[in-house]
């Protein structure tokens, strides 16, 4: 066996600079592999969509639905990113609890909660200890449209996004599915956050979820803080608080996910001295 040393090596002009093997032969390279003279190896990037149609084992590329580098064994892609290998999380084999992902990166993942269908959600995997779903995106242009039992703008199986103009939302029921096959065992499992206020309100662990009704027919959906596992400060405000926190009582300290829909044009996050924000809804 031959042995070429070079510093560089290019193919011919003529066969578009690519370098030819005969097909029972493989290219060994026992360094370092450089896409370019500053040290770079770029994958194929593509959408999930655009997965190559009969991929073969160890096949590997960038995967810009789902923002991490996944490798092809042979049956199924994994997920291989932040030196963690494995399929929790994707179509394939979706999540039940969050704490299965973590640490992993920020970004959408599949979960399927017992008895329920499965979605993609987005996760924050970053903050306040990570493994945050999002189950809602409110939004003050679609006013009052996340004061409901009901899924909200959810189409096929894509969850809320940062990026909705208008209020998305998962059905209560999914999200009560959710927490009962959540892993997380801390005070606070809700968290509003009110990107207009640049206020945060956690909610007691020990609520379900009714983003519809009165949030005083269940005193644990108005035991709240400020802070992630904080000491909770019990409300209990007046039947126009709706499904989590207090907008009566606080004096621009907390918020609720609504107020008094009766009413008319109480619009997105409310609070009484602060008026209407925009927000999420994160669940874990």
């Amino acid at each position: 066996m031959s042995i070429l040393n070079v510093g560089e090596i290019h193919g011919s002009t003529e066969n578009n600079r690519e370098i030819m093997m005969e097909s029972s032969n493989n290219l060994v390279i026992t360094g370092t592999l450089a896409h370019d003279r500053l040290g770079r190896f770029t994958l194929p990037v593509g959408t999930t969509a655009e997965r190559p149609s009969s991929p073969t084992a160890g096949h590997m590329r960038y995967n810009t639905t789902l923002s991490y580098v996944e490798v092809y064994n042979g049956s199924a892609w994994y997920r291989a990113s932040s030196g963690i290998l494995g399929t929790v999380g994707t179509e394939g084999s979706p999540a039940t609890s969050s704490s299965q992902l973590a640490g992993l990166p920020s970004g959408l993942y599949w979960f399927q909660p017992s008895g329920q269908t499965k979605y993609q959600m987005y996760v924050d995997n970053t903050r306040n200890g990570g493994g945050w779903v999002m189950m809602a995106h409110v939004r003050t242009s679609t006013c009052q449209d996340h004061m409901t039992n009901a899924a909200v703008r959810i189409s096929g199986t894509t969850g809320p996004r940062l990026t909705d103009t208008s209020t998305s939302k998962m059905a209560d029921s999914w999200i009560n599915a959710f927490v009962n096959n959540s892993l997380y065992t801390g005070s606070t499992r809700y968290w509003m956050e009110a990107t207009d206020f640049n206020k945060n309100v956690f909610i007691d662990s020990n609520a379900t979820v009714d983003l519809l009704d009165s949030a005083q027919n269940e005193n644990a959906r108005t035991r709240i803080s400020n802070s992630y596992q904080g000491t909770l400060d019990d409300r209990n405000p007046n039947t126009g608080t709706r499904g989590f926190g207090d907008h009566h009582t606080s004096g621009g300290t907390y918020f609720a996910w609504g107020r008094h829909p009766e009413s008319g044009g109480n619009c997105g996050f409310r609070e009484d001295s602060n008026g209407a924000s925009n927000g999420y809804l994160w669940v874990k």
